[in-house]
């Protein structure tokens, strides 16, 4: 709880993650509280190569709405500015806050159905992705090979895409 003097006018507060995921959809939250007269609310996300306007909003009356946008795909980790301006008449506060735009990849696990294998007997094994949910993701493998303990090639699939999440494959260890 907080107690402090009265602050007359108006007040405003957006909410938004310090991370945000890069190409996933994004949601803030943003409320106006006591405007005195009309005001326009800008919420914009800003670069270095561009700006981008997420939400303009023009009320005289308490109102509060979340919106998603979708974030930039980015290759490396990046900070970037998101920009919050109340304009009326009489009232103008402009808060710049940084935000971190993190590149997520997935995850890929393989499960072999036993740990040790003889000669003459077939591997078995499956390959699952999971995206940055931990859901499942359908995915294109470039190479999946499969090494004997001194690092021989025993088996290779190239450019194998998953039908479904799950991909089953085996092959046979020679004699």
């Amino acid at each position: 709880m907080c107690v402090g003097p009265a602050v007359a006018g108006p007040q405003y507060m957006v909410a938004i993650p310090a991370v945000l995921e890069a190409g996933a959809e994004t949601k803030f939250c943003v409320s106006l509280l006591q405007p005195n007269e009309t005001l326009v609310m800008t919420v914009t996300l800003m670069s270095e190569e561009t700006n981008t306007t997420l939400i303009q909003q023009t009320s005289s009356e308490d109102f509060h709405t979340c919106t998603q946008f979708t974030t930039p795909s980015v290759e490396d980790d990046v900070v970037q500015e998101f920009q919050v301006e109340v304009r009326g008449d009489t009232f103008y506060s402009k808060e710049v806050r940084k935000v971190m735009i993190r590149s997520y990849q997935s995850m890929t696990f393989i499960q072999t159905d036993k740990p040790i294998y003889l000669p003459g007997q077939t591997v078995k094994f499956r390959v699952i992705s999971l995206d940055t949910k931990m859901r499942p993701a359908q995915q294109m493998y470039n190479t999946i090979e499969i090494k004997d303990a001194n690092k021989n090639k025993i088996g290779q699939w190239l450019n194998e895409t998953s039908d479904t999440p799950l991909t089953y494959m085996g092959t046979s260890i020679s004699s």
